[in-house]
Order: structure tokens, then C-alpha cells, then sequence
């Protein structure tokens, strides 16, 4: 009985542990939406430490967590806001908080807006036809499309170190979320079929 205890106890502490590597309950921020991007400094990426994680063996690097939060309002209509986590995002090194790397990073926050505009654009031109599945649906379809973008990001980036790639791709990324300017607004007024 007492073994079993034991290792119960230590499971809740491991367990314990590993949930404050996700998510930093000790130095909790709420989740940042994008239209308050402008506010956003790496003093606000609180996430803990990971022991021994590196990027290509380089312990001095930075992680954004950002997401996209659906929700169906009373009225019929939806809002989809993208969020950065700072409780989430780390930067592993003091010494490399520099303008450069946070600029990087946010363009990953960018990449996702862009992606959440491209979803409810999708979704107003469907207004008359829209269901709670194909919104589903489709939300998986930008998140992998997201994901996509974000890789090929930071490989042709190097995550930052390659400044020609970096400014190409602001450009780029840039000229992507100003062209859904019209789809800036979180909340979209439709009808949905449940």
C-alpha cells in the first residue's frame, strides 16, 4: 500500500512539473489578442525554462505559442480571435533579447493572423451555407496550412539568423494580412446552421 502511494504522490509531482513546462502558472499572462500586437515586448514571454531543449544544438533561441479561438455568440454570430500566450512563449537566454529576434517571433503571431483572416473570409462567403462542421472543417484546413507556413518561415529564416530571408519574408507576410484587411474584425456576422 505504501508503494502505492508512493509512486502516486510522484506521478502528481511529475505530472505537476511537466504541466508547468506548458504553461507558467507562477508568472501567469492572459492570452494577448492581436489586435493589441503593438503592446506585445519580450518581457512578456514568461514560459519556463525547458531543461536540455535546443534548437539545432543552440540553447539561445526564442518560441511564441500562438492560437485561433472560435466561439459561437448568443446572436448566431461567430468570433474568431488569434491570441499570443505569454505564458507559453520563452525565450531561453536573457543576453539574446534583442529587436531582431522579437520581430521574428512576431512575425509567427503575424502568419497566424493572416491565416485567421484567410478562415473568416471563407467562412462570410459561406454565410448562407455555413454549419458548425464546416466550420470545423475548416479551421483544421488553415491550421495545417498554418502550420506549413510557419516551418517554411523559420527554414528559410534559420529562425532569424538570416536577416536577407527574415526581410523578405516581412514583406511578404506583411502585404498577406494587409491584403484580408477586410477581415481584421473578429466577430462575423452569420447565421449558422447548427
Amino acid at each position: 500500500m505504501k508503494f502505492i502511494i508512493f509512486f502516486f504522490g510522484a506521478g502528481i509531482i511529475l505530472l505537476s512539473v511537466a504541466i508547468m513546462f506548458d504553461i507558467n502558472y507562477f508568472n501567469y499572462g492572459r492570452p494577448i489578442p492581436y489586435s493589441q500586437l503593438q503592446k506585445i515586448k519580450f518581457s512578456d514571454f514568461r514560459a519556463l525554462k525547458k531543461p536540455g531543449m535546443t534548437l539545432y544544438g543552440v540553447k539561445e533561441f526564442a518560441f511564441i505559442k500562438t492560437s485561433r479561438s472560435i466561439h459561437n455568440l448568443n446572436n448566431g454570430d461567430i468570433e474568431i480571435t488569434t491570441y499570443f500566450h505569454p505564458s507559453r512563449s520563452y525565450v531561453f537566454s536573457n543576453n539574446i533579447r534583442d529587436m531582431d529576434l522579437l520581430t521574428h517571433e512576431l512575425y509567427h503571431f503575424h502568419i497566424s493572423e493572416y491565416c485567421t483572416r484567410l478562415l473568416r473570409k471563407e467562412i462570410l462567403e459561406n454565410s448562407n451555407n455555413i454549419s458548425n462542421n464546416m466550420i470545423i472543417r475548416l479551421n483544421k484546413k488553415y491550421y495545417e496550412f498554418e502550420n506549413e507556413m510557419q516551418l517554411k518561415y523559420d527554414e528559410d529564416t534559420y529562425h532569424s539568423y538570416v536577416m536577407r530571408e527574415q526581410k523578405k519574408w516581412e514583406i511578404e507576410i506583411d502585404s498577406l494580412v494587409q491584403s484580408l484587411a477586410a477581415f481584421s474584425d473578429p466577430f462575423i456576422p452569420v447565421r449558422s446552421k447548427k
